[in-house]
């Protein structure tokens, strides 16, 4: 059974992380391009939650009940746990609220499961490594592709080797992926379901407008291409009136994962490159039509009009056709859940998405995909505390009733409409796409260039869209001392 979204308490700005790692939040920029609305929406109590994660409670083994938790959870991240989420109810119904508070923290309620420290995103590995090196590490972080298996490599995780049983059933749809994700032979990310990662948003009444075919249409024919997909960014297009096909900080990582192929995998427990992918190539040279320069200027020129920020009141305004954002744009002051909520007068399905567009000729249809594991922080203390806690989250993501509730009580707390949830059901039920991970940015950032600051990765992929530069060009450039960390990380494995 699916997880739907995951609810968050509010909106996320997206800024270049500073030190050794890199990664991105959700793609609302701020200043002048961020959303109006700044009030953070968090979930509505609900009854139906409570009585489906009273039920599961019932019906979990002693095994797993019998587990003893004296202490809060501490959670370090730029967003906060929902107290009102299935988890923790399930939590509390199973364990109990823990009463203990560590030394030197306090609690903002006494009826909360967690104590949540909030750091700004760029800082965020700044501030754990801080902790972790002073012996006052928090319990638990959030997984983040963009790190892994770096921050692994930085012993900033411990393994779970030993904490679950991974042959359990509880396991069977994620056992596959959490194997894959082994470094060193250890177990790191206990993933308890696989998610969509980001999706092309846009409104339907802008796309008849300019007299383009609805997008969700053409893949429901199965004619949701590159080839159709440029089409369509090429019809909407019109510079000298304001109007852009795209907007987004990480669209052109999204659609590197439609060739099948990401740039960096990681296969028995190695980092492998796939730097001279054909298919790869190919791709490039058709972002490279987005740049404004080198190209037809698709793309919204964020760095001109915005700061270099996306600006999703564009979108909203209608003056570009696709947003590229996570599944989760309906959650706390997101921009597409803002704009849906503020315009009254707009049609119930005027708000669509539509997935990244398949590689010509391709019988997979393959989408960049998220997981959701919660790291446990080397030197943790609440040991007991973080297997509840991942036990809650494994048991709500599989149980049918949870996930109607949950399902009903996004829907409610966020105004979101029901076949915006079936579309997320669709995209992440394995038999409409073929998961693709890439760990392109999970070798570091302190191989990036000292001038610019840039990572090499990110380069690749963010130079032929931005600047014009030939994926080639800038392969042959950076492609030493990728290769060179790779090789690194790779020996300490072998040690």
């Amino acid at each position: 059974m699916k997880k739907y979204l995951k609810a968050m308490a509010g909106a996320i700005a997206l800024v270049t992380a500073v030190g050794t790692f890199s990664g991105c939040g959700s793609s609302t920029g701020g200043g002048e391009a961020a959303s109006e609305e700044s009030s953070i929406i968090t979930l509505t109590e609900n009854s139906n939650v409570g009585n489906a994660t009273n039920d599961l409670a019932g019906s979990v083994s002693d095994d797993v009940k019998n587990i003893k938790v004296d202490n809060k959870l501490i959670w370090l991240a730029w967003w906060a746990i929902d107290e009102n989420s299935p988890e923790v109810k399930l939590f509390k119904e199973m364990y109990g609220t823990p009463a203990g508070v560590p030394d030197g923290y306090s609690a903002a309620n006494d009826d909360d499961l967690f104590i949540n420290l909030n750091v700004s995103y760029a800082d965020r590995y700044e501030r754990l490594a801080s902790m972790v090196q002073s012996g006052d590490s928090p319990d638990c972080f959030p997984f983040e592709i963009e790190n892994y298996p770096y921050s692994v490599y930085k012993n900033l995780f411990q393994s779970v080797d030993g904490l679950f049983n991974f042959d359990d059933d509880l396991w069977a749809d994620t056992k596959d992926v959490i194997n894959s994700l082994q470094w060193n032979g250890h177990i790191y990310c206990p993933v308890v379901a696989v998610g969509c990662n980001s999706v092309l948003w846009y409104r339907k009444s802008i796309a008849a407008q300019a007299g383009v075919e609805d997008p969700w249409t053409q893949f429901e024919n199965g004619e949701w291409d590159w080839d159709s997909f440029l089409e369509t960014c090429r019809t909407f297009t019109d510079p000298d009136n304001g109007k852009y096909a795209i907007d987004g900080y990480w669209f052109q990582n999204r659609l590197l994962a439609t060739t099948g192929t990401p740039l960096i995998s990681l296969e028995d427990g190695k980092l492998v490159g796939h730097f001279n992918d054909a298919n790869i190539e190919k791709l490039m040279e058709m972002l490279q039509l987005f740049d404004d320069e080198a190209g037809e200027s698709l793309r919204y020129p964020r760095e001109v009009l915005a700061g270099w920020n996306t600006n999703p009141r564009e979108w909203n305004a209608g003056n570009v056709l696709f947003l590229e954002d996570g599944k989760w744009s309906f959650e706390g002051s997101g921009s597409v859940g803002t704009f849906k909520r503020n315009n009254k007068d707009w049609d119930d399905d005027e708000v669509q998405f539509v997935p990244y567009p398949k590689m010509p000729g391709s019988d997979e249809y393959y989408q960049p995909m998220k997981i959701d594991p919660i790291m446990l922080v080397s030197s943790a203390r609440n040991i007991d505390g973080y297997k509840a806690w991942i036990y809650c989250n494994a048991l709500c993501s599989q149980d049918e009733a949870v996930n109607q509730a949950f399902r009903e009580q996004f829907m409610e707390s966020y105004e979101c409409p029901e076949y915006i949830m079936d579309r997320i059901d669709l995209m992440e039920d394995p038999e409409t796409f073929t998961a693709v991970f890439d760990f392109r940015d999970g070798i570091g950032q302190d191989i990036a260039d000292p001038g610019s600051g840039d990572s090499p990765l990110e380069t690749l992929t963010f130079y032929p869209v931005m600047n014009g530069t030939s994926y080639v060009q800038q392969r042959n450039e950076v492609l030493p001392a990728i290769e060179k960390r790779i090789e690194d990380m790779n020996a300490a494995v072998s040690q």
